[in-house]
């Protein structure tokens, strides 16, 4: 028996390092390729590195302005988050009591975690043309902030939906408004689950570039991404800034992701131990 118990956990363990083997060596790859000349890239990608040089980066960092494209992108992703928590957290307190219309609230937040974003690019492109939002950090983040919403208020009405409804009827009976209850009550107690709601959305809109290549083709309101871009163009590759320019854009999301890695897992798994 302990044997038959025992094969499954390995299997399991076995699997999982597998999976992280595949999701680590490409980015080891990366990292090693971004501090390697573009002409050792191009003869031989997978060798073992002849030369290491911080040239890449100091190039990235002189030649491009990537600490404007940096603020760009801190700037898009702060509107976009604070935009999308805000609702977010109306959206979901409000879910939290029974009115005409719940269900088919529900169903249509729900539906909108399914619907392709690509298949608004038209329309969108549209909109913020017509409030001449276009080349603006607010066009994109406004973008940014309607794509995210269906998961932001999902992540925060599902752990807000684990709170006991005594915290509500508590308020009440004290005299509390409703406005005053979220405020006071309901927020204090429903961080972890905005927290989570916040990781996602950082890293949605921070890896972003479709809509953000789409909506801006000016150098003031370029984010990091569309600068990555910019390396690999149809006459001219050079995959080592590339390179260097994906590593300098990771890092944050690596380093915010593994700060709040305990606010996330409690923020997911809130819904799942209801009751």
């Amino acid at each position: 028996m302990t044997h038959a118990r025992r094969l499954p956990k390995a299997l399991t363990y076995a699997f999982l390092y597998l999976v992280l083997l595949v999701m680590i060596v490409p980015f080891l790859w990366l990292i090693l390729s971004s501090f390697r000349p573009n002409a050792e890239l191009f003869s031989d990608p997978f060798a073992i590195p002849r030369s290491l040089s911080l040239d890449n980066y100091s190039a990235v960092l002189s030649s491009h302005p990537m600490f404007l494209y940096l603020f760009n992108t801190v700037a898009v992703t702060a509107l976009a988050t604070a935009l999308d928590v805000t609702v977010g957290v109306m959206a979901g307190y409000g879910l939290m009591h029974h009115f005409r219309g719940k269900g088919a609230t529900s169903f249509l937040l729900t539906l909108g975690l399914f619907i392709p974003t690509n298949a608004f690019l038209v329309p969108y492109y549209i909109m913020v043309n017509g409030v001449d939002l276009y080349d603006s950090l607010w066009g994109i983040a406004l973008i940014y902030a309607g794509i995210n919403l269906p998961i932001t208020v999902m992540v925060v009405r599902g752990y807000m939906s684990t709170l006991p409804s005594e915290l509500m009827e508590s308020a009440h009976i004290d005299g509390a408004t409703s406005v005053q209850t979220m405020i006071r009550i309901i927020l204090p107690v429903s961080i972890p689950g905005i927290v989570t709601s916040c990781v996602f959305v950082v890293i949605q809109c921070w890896n972003e570039l479709l809509f953000a290549n789409i909506l801006n083709q000016n150098d003031v309101s370029r984010t990091l991404q569309v600068a990555i871009r910019s390396f690999l163009t149809t006459f001219e590759a050079n995959y080592a800034y590339a390179f260097a320019a994906m590593v300098l854009a990771i890092l944050p999301t690596i380093l915010i992701y593994s700060l709040l890695t305990n606010q996330i897992i409690s923020g997911m798994t809130a819904g799942a131990i209801k009751g």
